[in-house]
């Protein structure tokens, strides 16, 4: 098992946490899921324990090595009340929802079709 500093962190990295990469040939942003990769953050496994965060890391890089993904690494999260999984920090936010500069246009909105806003607070 992996050594964390605090028994909430793994790799320095605040639990609960998501594993997000960029898809290998489209260059989207995905998200870790119990059955591969998805572009919907909803979708995704959170890992809420340290062996649960070492194993969706060691399945991350193993879609790395198999080419389905670049540089997937883990996302620090705050699991809504409606188990959205919402990145905690800015630039992670950005990334689950798609550019900013056309909230109307891209996934963006199509989350908000499903009930998320597509503003990100800082």
């Amino acid at each position: 098992m992996a050594k964390a500093a605090a028994a909430d962190k793994y790799k320095g990295i605040q639990l609960p946490a998501v594993v997000s990469a960029n898809h290998l040939l489209s260059g989207d942003v995905v998200f870790l899921t119990k059955s591969g990769w998805s572009p919907d953050p909803a979708q995704a496994q959170v890992a809420t324990d340290l062996e649960a965060a070492e194993a969706l890391d060691a399945r991350g890089h193993e879609a790395l090595r198999a080419n389905l993904v670049v540089e997937p690494y883990l996302v620090a999260v705050r699991v809504e009340p409606d188990g959205y999984p919402q990145a905690t920090h800015f630039r992670e936010a950005i990334r689950q929802k798609g550019p900013s500069t056309h909230p109307d246009l891209g996934k963006q909105a199509e989350f908000r079709a499903h009930g998320k806003d597509s503003n990100v607070s800082v």
